[in-house]
């Protein structure tokens, strides 16, 4: 009961601090997606802290902060999307690196270090696209569109927590996450299109029918980015990815979700409605 209790207290300030960051202005939003990637960043360093794979950390911080602030003053208009193009060298820059390293299984270091920017500062940078949208004009920092992917991930989570305990009998994916029901996971859906409906009264410049398509691609990727992070626990033998958040365990257990979510929704975007 204690657990529960202080689970949900730390479920609704997280929620509060993060709707009042959003909100607030764009300068308290980037501070809160630049906190989420360096927390993120270092829970993912420190699963691997007892291993022999030593990715390079320098470069792994370097090349997110670039990704983030050049997907900032793109998504912007400051500057144009060719700069995204300076990725490509900086990716030949963490192999050359290796050479002058010198440490161990220089295959896996590199692969690790590659893939530590394409889970975490990849999603977090395209978040960018969702508050400077190009439906409306004039690139104005505009937060709707990333409430709603909130509001659409949190009202799937809490139906397919309801549906499941209520009713939950077959497993989604025993082998990663036995708790995970076929009944939750479709229950959630049908609460996060209802969602959908209620979201396109208030951002009418997306029609329902993309509202409802959006809330099935985001209940479908954020499931899979939720099932990924169970497999990387499962894979280091551990419970939570850490222990910032009392009763939820660290950024990677609470943002899983947005991580892979945010690719989807911001493709689907720029291709059928921007």
């Amino acid at each position: 009961m204690k657990k529960l209790i202080t689970r949900t207290i730390t479920g609704i300030v997280l929620v509060l601090f993060i709707l009042t960051a959003i909100i607030a202005s764009q300068y308290s939003f980037v501070l809160l997606l630049l906190l989420i990637l360096i927390g993120g960043l270092i829970e993912f360093a420190n699963l691997y802290r007892q291993s022999d794979i030593q990715p390079n950390h320098w470069l792994i911080y370097g090349i997110s902060f670039f990704l983030f602030g050049t997907s900032f003053f793109v998504a912007k208009g400051i500057i144009g999307p060719k700069y995204f193009l300076g990725l490509f060298p900086l990716l030949l820059v963490i192999m050359s690196a290796e050479l002058y390293r010198k440490k161990p299984r220089p295959m896996e270091n590199i692969a690790v270090t590659i893939f530590s920017i394409v889970y975490l500062a990849i999603p977090i940078a395209l978040i960018n696209f969702l508050v400077f949208p190009e439906i409306l004009p004039g690139h104005l920092y505009t937060p709707k569109l990333l409430i709603a992917l909130f509001v659409l991930i949190w009202t799937h989570d809490s139906g397919a927590y309801l549906f499941g305990v209520s009713m939950g009998k077959h497993r989604l994916f025993e082998r990663i996450s036995p708790k995970k029901s076929w009944e939750g996971a479709i229950g959630g859906t049908l609460t996060a299109i209802v969602a959908a409906a209620i979201i396109a009264k208030y951002i009418p410049e997306i029609k329902l029918t993309h509202w409802i398509a959006i809330s099935i691609l985001a209940v479908i990727s954020s499931t899979f980015g939720d099932l990924t992070e169970s497999m990387f626990k499962r894979y280091f033998q551990i419970k939570d990815s850490g222990h910032i958040l009392p009763g939820h365990g660290g950024i990677l257990d609470r943002f899983d979700s947005i991580l892979f979510a945010v690719p989807i929704v911001v493709l689907y975007l720029k291709i059928f409605i921007e």
